[in-house]
């Protein structure tokens, strides 16, 4: 018998500007201490700021964490390609 993943629910908190947690996290696409690209299950999550690092995550229940301080928040084109491509494009200049 075939066991299925239940559908993750989209949430995103934010505390202090400091502190970032995301659940229906599907896959953490690249990161720096600038700069998130985040596929969830609303699309892709682009999280910009600065002194960004990974504060944990468990991709089991679709979770993550981003401590550092955020200064925006962007949700791209749901399949996330044109605007993935342009996004790592810039990171590998």
């Amino acid at each position: 018998m075939e066991e299925t993943k239940p559908m993750l629910i989209h949430s995103l908190s934010v505390k202090e500007r400091k502190y970032v947690s995301i659940e229906g996290v599907k896959k953490l696409d690249s990161f720096d201490k600038e700069e998130f690209l985040i596929e969830t299950t609303q699309g892709y999550l682009h999280i910009l700021g600065h002194d960004l690092t990974l504060g944990g995550m468990d991709m089991e229940k679709g979770h993550l964490t981003i401590e550092g301080t955020v200064d925006a928040f962007r949700y791209l084109h749901e399949d996330g390609k044109q605007k993935k491509e342009g996004f790592l494009k810039r990171l590998f200049k």
